[in-house]
């Protein structure tokens, strides 16, 4: 079936679940106490169904990128490149024949989607490039500072010739730009043209062109994005309306989260814990938010009122482990995927080789609502068969004979997502 094209999926976009969270409240807004009481596993269940990893069949090809983004908004990016960088395997486990240059087109051919900070580096809907200009502006006094500590200031004399340069000769990269070096420091860019074009970025300027593995070009954010994209207006009136729906699209992230600092509230204003409660309070109030209780850990989790439905809803699962990103975002808060998962996850790839309790590049395996299994691959070479290094069952999981298909339908998938030469013939044996 022919995709659809850009204009359909940006129309897809604006009607999925990511709504405006202004929209009316339901009629029962006012009541601000009340609260849901719902067991873990049905949380559980609720999250597997609410990212679409419970069957494959749910979306497939553009169309089933732009849902993902549609409902979780944002994808963080990593340059790591172990079985594909985060975002692929991120859509990888919740798309139907997911490949990586899927995600190259709708980024930067259509134009769809785009690159630009929320949580920490990601990827989100060009539609809501105009709704993160404060957390641009935020992110350009924050580099300002890291600049004056870094004894680095002098690159900021340097940004209006970059910009001059990319407008004459067009995209650019770093290499492309001879300012010469910056100042000695132990973090950051090394070149002037590299920090210089970062600031740019990060103040939204410039947009990211291309990228030939993790080297990344530039050009000027209007030659990328679309000028309703680009806005010219402020959608929010204030601070605060801007924090309700930024609040609200971070639980929508991650499907139900709680108050609790943690890295799911990594961000510009909403890693400010007095300002998140005010902001709390202020969706409940207008029904926007609901409250769930899980009476097992005793423990308070929100959900966008627009989700509550997928409460009644049941996952309709295939028999297929997922194996998930490092930094997916149903893993965000590890504090919370500890509680309700009894699943305790780092990512070890910047821990020193003996302090690890695992491995390097580690993936959680899930099956159906559990977190089953780790699994540790081979750095994937193309053409070359999926190898496991490593294979770790959690304590207590029963490897039943369906449990060991579901594996292998899931390593199978896991091949095909990385146009894999099949399994490596030992893998198995280390998993089973």
């Amino acid at each position: 079936m022919a995709e659809k094209p850009r204009r359909e999926l940006v129309k897809g976009f604006r009607r999925g679940f990511f709504a405006d969270t202004r929209a009316a409240p339901p009629a029962n807004a006012d009541n601000k106490s009340m609260a849901l009481s719902i067991a873990r596993d049905d949380l559980c269940s609720y999250l597997t169904l609410y990212h679409s990893l419970d069957n494959f069949g749910r979306q497939s090809g553009e169309s089933g990128v732009m849902s993902v983004f549609a409902r979780l908004g944002s994808v963080q990016y990593d340059p790591l490149n172990v079985v594909g960088r985060n975002p692929s395997l991120v859509l990888q486990s919740r798309v139907g024949g997911y490949a990586a240059d899927i995600l190259d087109k709708l980024l930067y051919k259509d134009r769809v989607l785009v690159d630009g900070w929320d949580k920490e580096m990601s990827i989100y809907a060009a539609a809501d490039w105009q709704r993160f200009g404060r957390i641009r502006a935020r992110r350009g006094e924050a580099y300002k500072s890291v600049l004056a500590w870094r004894g680095q200031t002098e690159i900021l004399s340097h940004v209006e010739r970059a910009m001059e340069e990319i407008r004459s000769r067009g995209p650019l990269a770093s290499k492309d730009i001879d300012s010469g070096r910056c100042s000695f420091s132990s973090w950051g860019h090394k070149k002037i043209s590299g920090a210089a074009l970062d600031y740019l970025f990060s103040v939204g300027r410039l947009g990211v062109h291309g990228k030939k593995n993790a080297i990344k070009t530039y050009d000027a954010i209007e030659n990328l994005l679309p000028k309703d994209a680009l806005g010219a207006e402020d959608p929010f009136a204030d601070d605060a309306e801007f924090c309700e729906w930024y609040v609200a699209r971070r639980i929508g992230s991650i499907g139900a989260h709680w108050l609790r600092s943690g890295l799911g509230w990594n961000g510009y204003f909403i890693n400010d814990k007095k300002l998140r409660a005010e902001t709390f309070d202020a969706l409940a109030r207008k029904g926007l938010i609901v409250k769930a209780r899980v009476p097992e850990i005793n423990e308070d989790f929100y959900m966008r009122q627009q989700d509550v439905a997928l409460l009644r809803e049941k996952p309709d699962y295939d028999n297929c482990v997922r194996f998930l990103a490092p930094l997916d975002n149903m893993l965000w808060d590890r504090l919370m995927a500890h509680k309700l998962f009894g699943f305790r996850y780092t990512w070890e790839v910047y821990v020193p080789a003996e302090k690890r309790k695992y491995g390097y590049y580690v993936l959680p395996a899930l099956y159906q609502n559990r977190l089953v299994a780790r699994m540790e691959p081979q750095k994937h070479d193309a053409g070359m068969p999926l190898s496991v290094k490593n294979w770790w069952w959690e304590p207590g999981t029963a490897v039943t004979g369906r449990i060991k298909q579901a594996v292998k339908n899931g390593l199978n998938a896991f091949a095909r997502y990385l146009r894999a030469d099949g399994i490596d013939k030992k893998s198995l044996e280390k998993v089973f």
